[in-house]
């Protein structure tokens, strides 16, 4: 699978140096390629262990939970001060947000951490592989009410 063509507009990995993204991609790669000789209980396995996969964006927010809620608790029980560090946790999730930027992000990346775009990637990929969308062909101008079903089922909506 090439990974090149992804939308280089994904703020998280534009913020990540490439060498970091490409080591993240090969390893999808690797993933995708030891699956796709397994099972389909296998795959199921599989797709269940990456939708539990916690992602960059769930790091970040039990990051700006724990700082903040700290943060409340110290201004409350000690000093006010400590209100600028929920502010400052904030702050970080709303650059995140915003530019796809936050302090943590380079550790985690490093740390293999991926986004859950990359994460569904590998899923969907998975999916192909055990033929969950062969079933889900139609024409959209006469699709009935199953096929569309079968369509929803295939990606896991």
């Amino acid at each position: 699978m090439n990974f090149a063509l992804r939308n280089e507009a994904d703020r998280t990995r534009r913020n990540t140096p490439r060498a970091i993204n490409r080591r993240i991609d090969r390893q999808t790669e690797t993933n995708l390629r030891n699956y796709s000789v397994r099972t389909p209980q296998a795959i199921d396995r599989r797709i269940a262990e990456l939708r539990s996969e916690w992602s960059i964006e769930r790091y970040l927010q039990l990051n700006v939970a724990a700082v903040g809620l700290s943060g409340i608790a110290l201004a409350l029980a000690a000093d006010r001060r400590w209100a600028y560090a929920t502010c400052a946790a904030l702050a970080m999730f709303m650059t995140h947000q915003l530019q796809g930027f936050d302090p943590p992000l380079p550790l985690l990346r490093k740390l293999g951490i991926r986004t859950r775009e990359e994460i569904d990637e590998e899923i969907y990929a998975l999916k192909v592989m055990r033929g969950d969308f062969d079933a889900a062909e139609m024409n959209p101008a006469t699709a009935t009410t199953e096929e569309v079903e079968s369509v929803i089922r295939a990606v896991g909506a």
